[in-house]
């Protein structure tokens, strides 16, 4: 199983993961990543992330988090939910997320 570079823009911080590893664990893990997060739950929409890079190498969003995105008027392509979103394998090696502003 090969490596996925997360890196998170906003903060300058990266970490090599696996396929099958949620973004949620990762900045668990690894606070300098600097990703903030309220109910946890695909509910508030606080840890929501701009894909900058490797959309393709993330999780296919649920109903849950689509609902929680359209609130806000986000796409999947192009905004996600650190909480519901895994890595998965794809031929990406790379995925850049930066926090969203508002």
């Amino acid at each position: 199983m090969k490596l996925i570079r997360v890196r998170f823009e906003h903060s300058g911080f990266e970490v090599d993961a696996q396929p099958g590893e949620a973004i949620m664990d990762i900045t668990d893990m690894h606070p300098a990543a600097e990703v903030p997060y309220s109910c946890r739950a695909a509910t508030c929409g606080t840890c929501r992330v701009e894909v900058l890079e490797g959309g393709d190498a993330l999780s296919t969003p649920d109903t849950y988090e689509l609902e929680v995105l359209e609130i806000f008027g986000d796409t999947p392509d192009k905004v996600r939910l650190s909480c519901q979103t895994r890595l998965i394998e794809s031929a990406t090696t790379r995925v850049t997320l930066k926090v969203c502003d508002d």
